[in-house]
């Protein structure tokens, strides 16, 4: 499938495609919002239920009270989560309400199955809104992970948002089924969808308390070196694919002298910030480091915190020893990897990672 590249077409791809984001938004602070826990599948992999006893859900009061007080603090890209968005009731009013305040952009995740023609018809009313749609791998394994008929329907969904020329990413998670798979399901869901804007990777993770049944699809570190390897070559032969919110991409891609792969940004940075269904403040949706709940006036003032600079702020206990440090700090990695990536907290991901490339 790949053959060698020449110098000039790799220039002419970063220009052409690298230097873009992969969805509006991703490079710029913004502020996200879980408007519901409820959702229609089941997932395996489900990060978002994890250790939750039961659901919960904002108010649309609640939920606009913080899109004014997010637009207040300089907020202008809203990322709007769950559960499944389309399952909480007020999801249409508060889209209208965060672009009415002015906001740039929203973008929007769901599963897809629930992107009806009225729904799609609503959504191509809002300028600025995108939205993902998860698809995670090719149909006998992504209903492995979220169930039978799950394909159909998000497939389904997609050619309907793009028929209402809406912008649309699809979200996969990446195990080790689907990694041996990439360029295959890559070019399948390119073929299938060609209006979409990005195919974005997002590593299998585990995270505390969850009912995760999926432990030997975790990426070790030789699969993430082939993830790397893979994404820069789908990229340079024009299957826009980025891999979200981890910057050891970066790092890797430098030492392997494959730079046809968009820039990830960490997943903690200045101005990250998640409100949950439950009112908790966090600074990502797959994490449960708590700020403490939700009340009026609190974003400002927890951006502003010692707990939460420290928390954004470049670690000062792994890396400064590290050997690699100043080329991580260079390519946009100022914190080690979680130790959710393969469960092998004892030692850091992303060194073990790089100790086999450089001798």
């Amino acid at each position: 499938m790949f053959v060698e590249s020449s110098e000039e077409q790799a220039k002419s791809f970063m220009n052409r495609n690298v230097e873009k984001e992969p969805y509006p938004g991703v490079g710029e602070a913004s502020l996200s919002i879980e408007v519901t826990t409820h959702c229609n599948s089941a997932c395996l992999h489900c990060f978002a239920r994890a250790g939750i006893s039961k659901h919960s859900s904002l108010s649309l009061d609640l939920a606009k009270e913080i899109i004014a007080e997010g637009y207040k603090t300089t907020y202008r890209h809203l990322h709007i989560t769950g559960g499944e968005p389309l399952l909480w009731e007020g999801l249409f009013e508060a889209l209208d309400y965060a672009f009415d305040l002015g906001y740039e952009t929203v973008f929007l995740n769901t599963n897809g199955t629930l992107l009806t023609k009225d729904v799609n018809s609503r959504f191509a009313a809002c300028n600025g809104l995108s939205i993902s749609v998860s698809l995670d791998g090719p149909e006998t394994l992504h209903e492995r992970l979220r169930g039978q008929g799950s394909y159909r329907r998000a497939s389904q969904g997609i050619e309907k948002s793009l028929d209402a020329g809406i912008g649309v990413f699809v979200f996969a998670i990446v195990t080790k089924s689907l990694l041996a798979d990439l360029p295959n399901f890559a070019d399948e869901v390119y073929n299938k969808f060609p209006g979409i804007e990005c195919l974005t990777l997002i590593p299998l993770i585990r995270v505390e308390d969850d009912f995760f049944a999926l432990s030997k699809e975790l990426l070790d570190p030789e699969d993430f070196l082939q993830l790397v390897r893979s994404v820069s070559l789908l990229n340079l032969y024009g299957l826009k694919t980025n891999v979200l919110n981890d910057p050891l991409v970066n790092v890797v891609s430098k030492l392997l002298e494959m730079p046809w792969i968009p820039e990830a940004h960490p997943l903690y940075r200045e101005g990250s910030m998640i409100i949950l269904a439950n009112r908790n403040i966090s600074l990502s949706h797959s994490t449960w480091h708590n700020l403490g709940k939700y009340e009026p006036g609190m974003i400002q003032k927890k951006l502003a915190s010692d707990e939460y600079r420290k928390a954004v702020a470049p670690d000062e206990t792994n890396c400064p020893s590290c050997k690699y440090v100043e080329l991580c700090m260079k390519n946009g990695m100022v914190r080690p990897s979680e130790s959710h990536m393969d469960m092998h907290p004892e030692a850091l991901y992303c060194k073990r990672v790089l100790d086999r490339i450089v001798p």
